[in-house]
């Protein structure tokens, strides 16, 4: 490599280069039609963050009703009673039973068992690997995945166990990747450092393909990803320089709607959504008692999505007056 070739930015100096601008578009993060606007989840820039973020971005699993499937509902314990034992001695291992079920317990299960590849699944692997001390061994990996086994019989269990393995390994990966670049400098957002720093994602996604698999990579990161491309978007927005401020705010709001509609993964939601507020605003205008607006929003809602979409979006609070 020539010593004379800029340095990449790390996905730490991308992370940062977006949050500059959080500031400049909170203006833009809500509107009064519910849509959202999410702030972008570097993983390796702040793992944390992840965790906060998912709070306002995948609370349809946190808050899902209690009929939902996850591991916590059907985790197998190796010793009767253990998830209310008091004695809940740690074992000379890397990692516990009861560590291990807690960061696993909000992954969610299909009806068949099947584990649902999400962002919540993507926490509960940070929340087990991504620890800068954590250093597995062959044999250490190996009694993780054995606990997972376990705890989690069947398929769903060799799911997880496979893709945890997979995990660790791109985490490491990725720490070499990071540091390949990490005394890069940290420009001032500009058109040509934007597509340097889109470059640099993609070489990420990639790398998170190699060890994961595009499948399980694309599930795991799709809100992470679409994130991303958000602050990307409304990074060039703002250094378009042949852009009005009129002609900036409209394509503010079409990469709003477009994120909104990329991240909450329900079909034609903007304009359904759109359908629903204009109806919903209509019912609140009437002239009837609370109860009787509260009873026909609840139809409405009924009326316009169906029982699991609604469980999907239920951090919009869409039955609320």
């Amino acid at each position: 490599m020539s010593t004379s070739k800029p340095a990449m930015p790390n996905v730490t100096s991308i992370a940062l280069i977006l949050a500059s601008v959080v500031a400049v578009f909170l203006i833009f993060f809500y509107n009064n039609d519910g849509h959202l606007a999410l702030s972008v989840n570097e993983e390796s820039a702040n793992k944390k963050s992840i965790n906060e973020n998912s709070n306002t971005l995948n609370n349809s699993a946190a808050s899902a009703s209690s009929s939902d499937k996850t591991v916590a509902t059907v985790w197998n314990w190796s010793t009767p009673n253990k998830a209310n034992d008091s004695d809940k001695t740690a074992p000379s291992g890397a990692f516990s039973e009861e560590a291990v079920y807690n960061a696993l317990k909000r992954v969610r299960l299909d009806a068949q068992n099947n584990i649902i590849i999400d962002h919540e699944a993507l926490i509960a692997l940070n929340e087990t690997l991504d620890n800068s001390r954590l250093q597995l061994d062959a044999q250490s990996l190996a009694d993780l995945q054995a606990i997972i086994r376990q705890g989690l019989p069947g398929q769903a269990g060799e799911d997880v166990a496979t893709i945890v393995a997979n995990f660790y390994n791109y985490l490491t990966a990725e720490k070499e990747f990071n540091a390949l670049y990490e005394n890069a400098s940290l420009p001032q957002p500009t058109e040509s450092t934007i597509e340097a720093h889109e470059e640099n994602y993609r070489e990420l996604m990639s790398l998170r393909e190699l060890y994961l698999g595009s499948d399980v990579a694309n599930q795991l990161f799709e809100t992470s990803n679409a994130n991303a491309n958000y602050m990307f978007d409304m990074l060039k927005v703002e250094q378009a320089t042949h852009l009005t401020e009129e002609e900036k705010l409209q394509q503010r709001m079409e990469i709003m709607d477009k994120h909104t509609e990329n991240t909450i993964n329900i079909t034609n939601w903007n304009s359904r959504h759109k359908a629903f507020i204009n109806a919903k605003q209509n019912i609140q205008s009437a002239a009837i008692s609370t109860a009787e607006k509260q009873a026909q929003l609840t139809e409405l809602m009924q009326q316009h999505f169906s029982a699991e979409e609604l469980n999907h979006v239920r951090h919009l609070q869409l039955d609320q007056p």
